[in-house]
This record gives C-alpha cells, sequence and structure tokens, in this order.
C-alpha cells in the first residue's frame, strides 16, 4: 500500500512550538479546516510528544499534511527536522502540503519547511503563513482562514 500512494479523507497537521505560538497557529488553523469540511479526519500532533512513527503512519493515510515550527536560529526545530528527515526516505505520494510558523526577527522556519517537503515529495500547495512572536487575535483569524483556504487546494 505504500507504493501505491494510499489515502484516506484524512488531514494532519504538525508542529512544535517553544511558547505555544506555533501550537496556537496549528489549532487556528485546524479550526478553519473544521470549518470548512468537517467530514475529514482532521489529527493534530505535537512532534515534540508524539512518537515520530506514530506521526509517520498518520502522513502515511494522510490526503494532506501541514508541518510547523518556530524561527529558531534560522532554522526549524530539531524535532520537525528530525521527523521530515523521516518522511523523505518513504518516498509519499500524491499528498499535499504546506507549512506555517512563528518567527521573531528572521522568519526562515516556513521557507525551510517548504522546501523540504518538497524534497520529500509533497506536494506543497501554498506559500504557507507566518506570524510574529506569539499570534494575537488577528493573526489568529488569518490562521483560520489559511485552513479554510487550504482546504479549498486540496
Amino acid at each position: 500500500e505504500w507504493s501505491q500512494a494510499y489515502q484516506e479523507d484524512q488531514i494532519t497537521i504538525i508542529y512544535d512550538t517553544m511558547w505555544n505560538g506555533t501550537r496556537r497557529m496549528a489549532e487556528a488553523i485546524a479550526s478553519g479546516i473544521k470549518e470548512a469540511d468537517d467530514k475529514n479526519n482532521l489529527k493534530l500532533y505535537n512532534a515534540a510528544k508524539t512518537d515520530k512513527n506514530d506521526i509517520l503512519t498518520e502522513i502515511f493515510k494522510s490526503k494532506a499534511v501541514l508541518l510547523g515550527s518556530p524561527t529558531i536560529n534560522r532554522s526549524i526545530l530539531s524535532s520537525m527536522a528530525a521527523l521530515i528527515d523521516m518522511a523523505k526516505g518513504l518516498a509519499f505520494k500524491q499528498k499535499k502540503a504546506a507549512a506555517f510558523g512563528t518567527y521573531g526577527w528572521s522568519g526562515e522556519s516556513v521557507k525551510l519547511l517548504t522546501a523540504h517537503l518538497k524534497d520529500a515529495g509533497f506536494e506543497v500547495v501554498s506559500d504557507g503563513i507566518r506570524a510574529v512572536w506569539n499570534p494575537d487575535e488577528e493573526a489568529l483569524a488569518q490562521c483560520k482562514e489559511f485552513g479554510k483556504q487550504f482546504v479549498s487546494l486540496i
């Protein structure tokens, strides 16, 4: 089944966070996805707290994936780097994806996650979304709208 581009009607959001900003973005995106299409099976995982193999199983079952990380030292958090590295080896097919993240100064995380997703064989359908520091209500509303738009792209 792995080689046949298996997928269920599932969207999986995977993130890591340092100050809960990226978690809050993930939750707002999930809210937008659910509002746009409540028939999708939606999964939400913190990569630092969930076994990577369990997350990879959920990615396997998903038709679409969103990855989120804050920018830390011009990079992404190590839990997300490890997960995407493992995903690259599995050569997923016909899965849509996008990235999101918080930042303070430079904001590379979304760009880096997007590049990693492409390298892992995902079809990136959006440039992603970023929020400065810990997102305020306006930024969270934009995240919710991003979730709705993501559903329309998959």
